[in-house]
């Protein structure tokens, strides 16, 4: 890849997503589940999050709050060597 290939990439916006836990319901407690209702997550609270672009994990992050809206400080990146150390 040439220096110019490369630089054209750096303007190119990839999808984040941060995944604060996962569980498992019931349809029938799908069913039940009313504005107000609470999903219990697989996570405790204060634990990092993880962090991923194009499903892939990148990092792990832990969520704060700035000007009143949700961010994710990322914590641990994630590089070649390093992604499966944690599984």
């Amino acid at each position: 890849m040439t220096t110019n290939s490369i630089k054209m990439l750096l303007d190119v916006n990839v999808p984040i997503s941060v995944q604060l836990g996962q569980t498992k319901m019931s349809i029938t407690e799908l069913l039940k589940l009313k504005k107000g209702g609470l999903v219990q997550l697989n996570r405790m609270a204060g634990e990092p999050v993880d962090i991923y672009i194009n499903k892939k994990l990148l990092a792990k992050g832990e969520v704060t709050v700035v000007d009143d809206k949700l961010s994710v400080r990322v914590g641990q990146l994630y590089g070649e060597r390093e992604k499966f150390k944690h599984l």
